[in-house]
This record gives C-alpha cells, sequence and structure tokens, in this order.
C-alpha cells in the first residue's frame, strides 16, 4: 500500500542513455567553465584540473542522485497559514 507499492514503469534504454548523456554533458560544461574560471583567477593549472575532474564526477553523479528522489504530489493538502493572511503584532487588524 502507499505511493512505493506499485512498480515503477519500465523506461527503455534509449530513455536511459539519452538521460545519462544529458548528465555527462552537462558535467563536462560544468567542470569545464570551472577549470577556465580557476585558472583566469590565477590558480595553478594542477589544481583547475583537478577541481575540474572532480566537479566532472559530481555533476553527473549528483543528477543522478537527484532522480532517485521520489517525484511530489502536488495535489498535497498545504499547511499553515494562507500566504495572504497576516496575524500578529506587525500591522494587523
Amino acid at each position: 500500500m502507499g505511493r512505493h507499492a506499485g512498480r515503477e514503469p519500465r523506461v527503455d534504454l534509449r530513455t536511459r542513455l539519452a538521460a545519462w548523456l544529458e548528465r555527462v554533458l552537462v558535467g563536462i560544461g560544468a567542470a569545464g567553465v570551472v577549470a577556465v574560471v580557476l585558472r583566469w583567477a590565477g590558480t595553478s593549472v594542477g589544481t583547475a584540473v583537478t577541481v575540474g575532474l572532480a566537479v566532472l564526477v559530481l555533476v553527473p553523479a549528483a543528477a543522478w542522485v537527484a532522480s532517485t528522489v521520489p517525484q511530489g504530489d502536488d495535489e498535497a493538502p498545504h499547511t499553515g497559514p494562507h500566504p495572504g493572511h497576516h496575524t500578529g503584532s506587525h500591522g494587523g487588524t
């Protein structure tokens, strides 16, 4: 029972490969930008390359972890006061 009771639909190989390709391309872009900015800021080549490689690995890994989080329920009831309702001593009546 609950939201984890059903099996997830199978995702075809092309969709999975496209998702990983997108993650890797974002990682490559981020690593390149980080390495260039670090060199521009005067960091040594070795440090810029090392940090760039770390970004190259961490960005796709973080994207994969984010993809494993269950999607939120948009129909969930909101808790707390209505956003337009003001109470207290700060200008309320």
